[in-house]
């Protein structure tokens, strides 16, 4: 199937890229780093994957890929400004209205985030956050209306990526996480990326669900100093 993938040069995306490569999929990747996977000999079958540098929340940057099957909006940042709403929010819905809403899509997914569910992180991260999963539902309405295709959420706790390194490595944030998460682990890239090809390849009926993938974090607010 032709695969479109935000987010997609590190982290959970790249992962994901990974996995529908292996699995024999076309890939395209999005983001505004250049291409990591392609140039990466250790990758299987890289040469089905195409990579466009562009911004997610500048629509007139989005290129045009016409036939996707399958869409993974996973592209995100985490700034504690107003800048979380314009690329978590409002650039995943230029992306879903501009790819998602066509008679081949089969599926599409979100890459949202437990603090959607809990309240925990930053004011602006939770806003966009949350409004990524309310956002899924009504996509998931419209395209099962139209296209009866799939359309989720998929809401991680902690995830092992770079960009988590700081967190993970400070002892004292790293123990209040752990003590509000019952499972005393964050899931690794492979792990999300797994979750991201069942909800899409694979699932085929549940929709319209923001699913918690996040080891049993509780709604514990007060234990967390941003």
């Amino acid at each position: 199937m032709k695969v479109l993938v935000t987010g997609s040069s590190r982290g959970i995306g790249r992962q994901v890229c990974i996995k529908f490569l292996e699995q024999g999929h076309d890939v395209f990747g999005i983001d505004v780093l250049a291409d990591t996977i392609s140039t990466d000999e250790t990758v299987l079958k890289r040469n089905n994957y195409a990579h466009y540098v562009a911004d997610i929340s500048i629509k007139d940057s989005l290129p045009d890929i016409p036939g996707v099957q399958i869409l993974i909006n996973n592209a995100g940042i985490q700034t504690a400004t107003e800048k979380d709403i314009s690329v978590n929010l409002l650039g995943t819905m230029a992306v879903t209205e501009k790819y998602a809403f066509q008679p081949c899509i089969k599926s599409v997914l979100f890459n949202s985030s437990v603090s959607s569910l809990t309240g925990n992180e930053f004011p602006s991260y939770v806003a966009s956050k949350s409004g990524v999963t309310g956002y899924m539902k009504n996509c998931a309405i419209r395209l099962a209306n139209e296209f009866k295709a799939t359309c989720n959420a998929v809401c991680f706790g902690g995830v092992e990526t770079e960009l988590n390194a700081p967190v993970m490595n400070d002892p004292v944030l790293w123990k209040k996480i752990m003590d509000v998460t019952p499972l005393k682990r964050w899931a690794t890239v492979s792990e999300a990326a797994e979750w991201c090809y069942f909800m899409t390849a694979v699932n085929a009926f549940c929709t319209g669900q923001a699913i918690d993938i996040s080891g049993g974090e509780r709604n514990c607010a007060d234990l967390f100093v941003w």
